[in-house]
C-alpha cells in the first residue's frame, strides 16, 4: 500500500509539472503576431526557463524553504496567467479569422488583468493578519469559564515566512487580546528544523497568556517529505526525531505540547479539559498513536475540547461526545471567501469542510483555522492569514 501511494504521488507530481510546462509553452508560442512583435515578449522564454530550472533545483537538492516558497509563488503566477490565456485563446480557434485575432488579443489582456488581481491579492491577503471572532454558547460550560477566551493559531509553516514581520504582528495582536489561553494546532514547519530562525523563536516566546498549548501537525512529523522527495528508491518513513525536536522548541517557547495527552484547566471550583491528539490524518498522511485509546480516557463529565490537526475525523463522528474541536491543516486551499463564518468557493475540502465554523446535529462545533503560513507558494486570495478568537459563553 505504501509503495502504491509513493508511486501515485510520483506520477501525480510529474504529470502536474509536465502539464504546467505544456501550458506555458502553449502560451509562449501561440501569441498573436501583433503581440509577438513586442520586444519584451521574449521575457516569457527567459522567465519560463528560470522557473523550470528552479523547480528542478528544488526537487533534486536540499534548498531553503523560503527560496522554495518564492519560486512556488512565481510558478503559480505564471500558471494562472497561462491557464486563463490558454482557455480564451483556444476558444478563439472556433471563430473566423477576423474574430479569432480579436479574441486572441483579448486573451492576453484578460489573463494579464487576472494576474494583476492575483498579485495584488497575494501581496495584500498573504501579509495581513486578521482576527476571526467566534462566540460559542454551551449549556454544559462551567460558570467559572463564562467569557473564557481562546486565541488559536495554526499552520505557521515557518519556511514560507519571508521575514519576522508577519509573526511579530501576530504576536502583537495576540498580546493585545490578553487571551486566557493560546492554542497552536500544528505544522510549525514545512519539512525541517532549518526553517526555525532565532527571530521566530523570539516571537513565539513573546506570545503571552496564562496557558499556552500546542499539538503537532503532519509536517511536524516529516510527512511532507513523502511528496517533495519522491525520487528515492525506498519510500521515506516519517522521522520521529523531527517531531521530538519541534516539541522541544515549542516547549522552549512556553508551550505545553500535547501528544495524545490531556491538559486540565481549573478556575475556582470548576474545570475543563483540553484533549491534544497526535496527527491522525486521512491517508496518505500518517496516523500516529491510537486515537480511540485517548478518547476512551478523555473525561466525559467535564467540558472537554479536542485539539487535532486534521479535521477529518470530526465528520466521521469520533468526537460526538465533545462540544468543541479545534483544527487546522486545510489552509482553506489558500483561496476562497468567508461567508457566514464559513469559507466558501475553496478548492480545499475535508469531508466538505474547508475553514471556519461548523455545527453538527448534536450542536457540537468544529473550528478549522485556515492558518498563518502557506505551502508551495506564498499565496492567499480572498481571505487573510488569521488568528481565531474563540469566546466561550454559558447559555
Amino acid at each position: 500500500m505504501q509503495k502504491f501511494t509513493s508511486m501515485y504521488w510520483r506520477i501525480y507530481i510529474v504529470f502536474s509539472l509536465l502539464l504546467s510546462f505544456l501550458l506555458m509553452c502553449y502560451t509562449f508560442y501561440f501569441h498573436p503576431p501583433q503581440i509577438k512583435k513586442k520586444n519584451w515578449y521574449y521575457i516569457w522564454l527567459i522567465l519560463l526557463s528560470i522557473i523550470i530550472i528552479s523547480i528542478l533545483i528544488s526537487i533534486f537538492t536540499k534548498v531553503n524553504s523560503g527560496f522554495s516558497a518564492i519560486i512556488g509563488t512565481f510558478f503559480i503566477y505564471i500558471i494562472i496567467f497561462s491557464l486563463f490565456y490558454a482557455i480564451i485563446h483556444l476558444i478563439g480557434w472556433f471563430f473566423k479569422r477576423e474574430n479569432r485575432l480579436k479574441i486572441q488579443k483579448f486573451a492576453f489582456r484578460f489573463a494579464f488583468i487576472i494576474l494583476l488581481i492575483v498579485v495584488i491579492g497575494n501581496l495584500f491577503y498573504s501579509n495581513r493578519v486578521v482576527l476571526k471572532n467566534y462566540d460559542l454558547y454551551y449549556d454544559n460550560l462551567p460558570e467559572s469559564f463564562n467569557g473564557y477566551t481562546i486565541a488559536q493559531i495554526s499552520d505557521l509553516h515557518l519556511g514560507s515566512f519571508i521575514n519576522e514581520h508577519k509573526l511579530k504582528r501576530t504576536t502583537e495582536k495576540i498580546n493585545k487580546l490578553q487571551p486566557d489561553i493560546i492554542i497552536f494546532t500544528g505544522d510549525l514547519v514545512n519539512s525541517s528544523m532549518g526553517e526555525i530562525k532565532p527571530e521566530y523563536i523570539k516571537q513565539l516566546k513573546n506570545m503571552h497568556a496564562p496557558i499556552k498549548l500546542a499539538i503537532l501537525g503532519n509536517h511536524d512529523y516529516h510527512d511532507f517529505h513523502k511528496f517533495i522527495h519522491y525520487w528515492g528508491n525506498k519510500p521515506l518513513e516519517p522521522k520521529i526525531a523531527l517531531s521530538d525536536s519541534i516539541t522541544m522548541i515549542l516547549e522552549q517557547c512556553g508551550f505545553t505540547v500535547l501528544r495524545d495527552s490531556i491538559y486540565y484547566v481549573q478556575k475556582n471550583i470548576d474545570s475543563i479539559a483540553f484533549v491534544g491528539l497526535n496527527n491522525y490524518g486521512k491517508p496518505p498522511f500518517t496516523v500516529f498513536g491510537n486515537i480511540q485509546d485517548v478518547l476512551n480516557i478523555a473525561p466525559k463529565n467535564l467540558f472537554s475540547i479536542i485539539l487535532v490537526h486534521d479535521p477529518f475525523y470530526w465528520s466521521e463522528g469520533l468526537f460526538d461526545e465533545f462540544p468543541l474541536t479545534l483544527s487546522g491543516h486545510t489552509h482553506g486551499g489558500q483561496l476562497g471567501f468567508f461567508i457566514n463564518k464559513q469559507l466558501r468557493l475553496s478548492p480545499a475540502s475535508i469531508n466538505g469542510k474547508t475553514g471556519g465554523l461548523y455545527t453538527n446535529e448534536n450542536n457540537n462545533n468544529l473550528i478549522i483555522n485556515t492558518g498563518l503560513g502557506h505551502v508551495g507558494a506564498n499565496f492567499h486570495f480572498g481571505f487573510s492569514s488569521q488568528i481565531a478568537v474563540i469566546k466561550l459563553h454559558k447559555k
